[in-house]
């Protein structure tokens, strides 16, 4: 989830070089690194070229490393690599998805989770990640699917439940639209993989629910830290987000909350 730049005068939603971005890149791989090798771990990687987009500070990219045995390699591009971890099958590359063409294609794998999303050029990129592919080979694409509504669970009291959903819809709105996310993307991942020739088409949906004090609530830190001064332009006072923050992290809060769902949609190329 690292690659920054989405369209001239629009930034990315998260700074990697904001001193919370290690708790979102930490964040992220606990929630959903095993999620992702549950999805590829049936596929027969050895001696295959992967290539892994937005790589981020997941540990992905040195499993898949693992996987492809002596034979095999995976190229891990980010627009910021030094997050990526090292391995001697994995080589890391700088790389904007958006202005830089697919690197040395084909692949025999190619994965990208919570990177498209962001990306106001989702479809095409999607298209060229379906063309470099490999005869045979797999795409895998994962988003969130980002529904405030409804999404707390329990809180332990009204108003806190009625101020956690106005954050929430808050961030939907100000950072991540505003950024040119699309939080309804990844409904549409199946038929856009359609329509760009793949096959065997699967889509699985991972829909966790976190509590107080787990690694998708300690994401709300980093909402607060990276963007205090949008999220307190509307609603939301200082006070209330330093509220906010206390019920996400503290796990005697009582707050439990629908996690975003994870698509994550796989296809393969004649």
């Amino acid at each position: 989830m690292t690659n920054r730049a989405t369209e001239p005068n629009r930034p990315y939603a998260y700074d990697n070089d904001h001193p919370a971005a290690p708790n979102q890149l930490a964040s992220l791989a606990a929630l959903l690194d095993d999620v992702t090798i549950g999805r590829l771990t049936h596929l027969d990687l050895r001696g295959r070229r992967c290539l892994e987009i937005g790589a981020g500070g997941s540990a992905l990219p040195a499993w898949l490393a693992t996987e492809v045995g002596p034979t095999g390699h995976v190229v891990a591009t980010d627009t910021q690599p030094r997050h990526v971890p090292t391995h001697p099958r994995l080589t890391p590359l700088a790389h904007n998805i958006i202005t830089d063409p697919v690197p040395e294609p084909p692949y025999d794998l190619i994965h990208a989770r919570l990177v498209l999303m962001h990306l106001p050029q989702r479809e095409q990129i999607l298209t060229r990640l379906a063309d470099a592919l490999a005869p045979g080979g797999v795409l895998c694409v994962e988003d969130w699917a980002i529904q405030p509504d409804t999404a707390v669970i329990d809180a332990p009291t009204t108003a806190a439940r009625t101020l956690f959903a106005v954050y929430q819809h808050a961030v939907a709105r100000d950072i991540l639209t505003a950024a040119g996310t699309d939080p309804t993307w990844a409904i549409r991942i199946h038929p856009t993989m359609r329509a760009a020739g793949l096959r065997d088409l699967d889509t699985a949906i991972h829909a966790p629910v976190w509590h107080a004090g787990s690694p998708g609530l300690a994401l709300v830190t980093v909402n607060v830290a990276q963007h205090r001064a949008r999220l307190t332009t509307g609603a939301l006072t200082d006070s209330d987000l330093d509220e906010i923050a206390r019920l996400a992290t503290d796990p005697g809060s009582g707050l439990v909350v629908r996690g975003h769902q994870l698509y994550s949609t796989i296809g393969r190329k004649d």
